[in-house]
């Protein structure tokens, strides 16, 4: 019989023999069987240990979600999961020890069956071996230059996908439109795109560019009042009393229209500051105020058709970089506690998501429908070559799962086709059908 007591082993070794379940047939609490197809990636931010994990339940249904590891159940509640709504998409909660009656509910009053993990330790030597995933060591020296081509491939599909995405919102709405929503749309990263997808909507384009605009006031009122975060629409705060921001207020009041989004439509916590969606929208307010002449869709289309095909240049980025200066150069918020060390509003990284998520399969998408084929040809050998990007929690996750020892020398594009396998297959279950299994 084994008990707590002869064996103490830590939340970390915990997520480790999760992560060596693949396949396993594991009974919950309430002896319901569950088979294990993808447990998901290893989540190091906030929230739950793993992320878009995939299980087949009992009677042959696939569900997707996260998964929460704890030595104990009762941690659920001591750590307050049961009130967080970070927590509302667990579909299982893993424990070693089952203490609290297997009761776990999220905050919305939803039940997450409990898997015990304490009976699986009377098989340790079983558990000692990996299952591994069919595309592990993928990465290994000897396919490491194959791997490289194939990830260029579905690089490829992607921005193929991304360009009939615009290409479909071109024969709807207005270009200079579909190009600000995907931009704004980036601007948000994971939490916050659809909020400024919908800002974008409030604050069309034609009307930032139109009466307001040879004003980066006017353009920064409009942008920070129609998406309710100004700070005389925000509550149980305290603000700066500035006499640029009384000026912002009142410009507010004086040309604000429409009805507004409000504080609770956008996520505040729990983000990076520099990632905040104030300054985002402010860097974004500077941005269409740096192309007020000509307007935002001819200088992106020009900057483009300009753009030198050297892959250690950053060109178009530095053409999107947005530099922090007076309040922003230090804050990522009105509160005057929300004080950050200097960083620019628009980054280098960020500009770069920008350019080949948007700007790169945008312009394509526009050129097909115009005929420059040469143009084309460019903007997809700019995709190609484009230096690599910063690291996220996929392209990390799949490096990892995929066994590549050296990253340093993939493209965009590669690092593109990492979050399409992981998007596509992983998170679908789809491994028989994955490009890494059925190559060759």
């Amino acid at each position: 019989m084994i008990t707590r007591k002869r064996i103490k082993i830590q939340e970390q070794e915990v997520i480790s023999i999760w992560e060596r379940l693949l396949e396993e047939k594991l009974l919950t609490e309430g002896k319901e069987q569950i088979c294990v197809i993808y447990p998901g990636r290893l989540n190091k931010g906030s929230g739950p240990d793993f992320r878009d994990a995939v299980i087949i339940a009992g009677d042959n249904r696939l569900i997707k979600g996260d998964i929460e590891i704890h030595t104990r159940a009762r941690d659920w509640h001591s750590h307050g999961h049961h009130c967080d709504p970070e927590y509302n998409n667990v579909i299982l909660h893993v424990v070693l020890w089952n203490d609290n009656g297997y009761s776990t509910f999220t905050t919305n009053g939803r039940f997450v069956p409990v898997i015990c993990l304490a009976k699986s330790l009377q098989y340790q030597a079983r558990l000692m071996f990996y299952h591994q995933l069919p595309c592990f060591c993928s990465g290994e020296k000897g396919e490491r230059q194959d791997l490289k081509k194939l990830l260029q491939d579905i690089g490829v599909i992607r921005f193929k996908q991304r360009v009939e995405m615009f290409s479909s919102k071109l024969l709807k709405e207005e270009a200079s439109q579909v190009l600000f929503q995907g931009m704004m749309r980036a601007l948000g990263y994971t939490k916050n795109k659809r909020p400024f997808e919908e800002l974008a909507r409030k604050s069309p384009l034609w009307l930032l560019e139109g009466e307001l605009r040879r004003s980066l006031l006017l353009k920064e009122a409009m942008l920070l009042g129609m998406a309710g975060l100004l700070p005389s629409q925000r509550v149980c705060r305290e603000f700066v009393c500035e006499e640029w921001l009384k000026e912002l207020e009142q410009t507010w009041h004086s040309f604000g229209q429409g009805e507004t989004m409000y504080q609770g439509d956008w996520c505040l916590t729990h983000i990076y500051p520099n990632n905040s969606p104030v300054r985002r929208i402010v860097a974004q307010s500077h941005l269409l105020q740096r192309y007020c002449e000509r307007g935002l869709l001819l200088n992106i289309l020009e900057l483009v058709a300009e753009a030198p095909l050297t892959k250690e240049a950053y060109w178009l980025e530095s053409n999107l970089m947005v530099v922090g200066d007076g309040y922003w150069l230090d804050h990522f918020d009105f509160d005057s506690g929300s004080r950050i060390k200097k960083s620019a509003l628009l980054g280098r990284d960020k500009a770069g998501e920008i350019v080949v998520n948007v700007i790169l399969p945008f312009t394509f998408s526009w050129w097909g429908a115009t005929g420059e084929t040469e143009l084309q040809r460019k903007a997809l050998q700019l995709y190609l070559e484009h230096p690599k990007l910063a690291e996220n929690e996929i392209t990390c996750h799949m490096v990892k799962q995929l066994f590549m020892e050296h990253t340093s020398g993939l493209t965009a594009c590669q690092q593109q086709g990492l979050i399409h396998l992981f998007k596509d297959y992983c998170c679908q279950a789809k491994c028989s059908e994955c490009p890494l299994v059925t190559r060759g």
